[in-house]
């Protein structure tokens, strides 16, 4: 399985292997989810000012004691780059919040990260966090140890951006009762993808960075052999998240990710050139779509 190659590396892709097995994540928890391009996208802003009904809540990040080793390292981890506290600084100045939304890191007992509809609040696994380390550790072998495990950390902050955005999408869904056309673990993929391709350089690095996730665990589902019964389950495979947030990405600006594409000139590239002759309509249209409906809560 290829990945996306950041510029923080080089532009191309390499093959790689992962260790772990799949993680779907995003359950409602109710039981207890090269080059310079940021003036080349269009940031996604509001035309006009937020209602005065959006609300001035905003997402609190909190940490639970942890309940394991692993878990004190992730915790450590999360403490030292700030990664939550970025995310909701990011999200905060995008999007006006009904009420203040907590944000939790937490030992679960399982690999997961989910918006909780029953308690209106976001909890970021610390076993998720471990779990997705194995992924970019296999990834990540070049350099010194110290810039494979830099290059790790950096990687891990820009799937925390990814992932939970994503969760913040089933949350404005539901604390704002927005319609979702088709399945909502997709349209919320959607969203994660358009904030942080619209997004500056350094957040258009943690979209490569998801997808880089999502081409790991596709590389074990591939290994392990699928369920039949993931295939009844509400989130795309592995496989087709990498392609579609692969698309969306090279969609939200083709001169500058044309390297993402598969081509005779081209043949480290990872989306066909079928799809990815789509791209940029699929993600005018993401843009339009949510656009609409988050209009009358987008910041500017």
């Amino acid at each position: 399985m290829a990945t996306v190659r950041s510029s923080r590396v080089r532009a191309g892709a390499v093959l790689v292997g992962a260790v772990v097995t799949a993680v779907t994540g995003c359950s409602s928890g109710s039981d207890d989810a090269t080059t310079k391009t940021e003036d080349a996208v269009r940031p996604f802003k509001a035309t006009a000012s937020a209602s005065p009904t959006a609300g001035q809540g905003r997402l609190v990040v909190s940490y639970e004691k942890p309940k394991k080793p692993a878990d004190r390292r992730t915790e450590a981890f999360l403490k030292r780059t700030k990664a939550l506290e970025g995310l909701a600084r990011y999200a905060d100045d995008i999007v006006a919040l009904p009420y203040d939304v907590p944000l939790r890191a937490k030992s679960c007992g399982q690999v997961n990260a989910f918006w909780n509809p029953g308690t209106k609040d976001i909890t970021y696994c610390y076993e998720f966090v471990d779990t997705l380390r194995q992924v970019y550790e296999k990834q990540e072998n070049e350099g010194s140890t110290r810039q494979q495990d830099a290059a790790v950390e950096q990687d891990l902050v820009g799937l925390t951006n990814g992932v939970l955005l994503h969760e913040l999408g089933h949350g404005l869904i539901a604390m704002y009762d927005l319609p979702a056309t088709g399945e909502e673990e997709d349209a919320v993929d959607q969203l994660s993808a358009l904030l942080l391709a619209s997004g500056d350089d350094e957040h258009q690095e943690y979209a490569i960075d998801t997808i880089n996730a999502w081409a790991g665990l596709a590389q074990a589902d591939a290994a392990g052999g699928i369920p039949a019964n993931e295939y009844a389950d509400e989130h795309s495979l592995d496989i087709q998240r990498f392609y579609n947030w692969s698309c969306w990405l090279y969609g939200s600006n083709p001169d500058a990710y044309k390297w993402i594409v598969e081509s005779k000139g081209n043949p480290d590239g990872v989306l066909p050139e079928e799809r990815a002759e789509r791209c940029p309509d699929e993600f005018a249209k993401i843009t339009h779509s949510w656009g609409t409906l988050l209009e009358p809560y987008l910041k500017d």
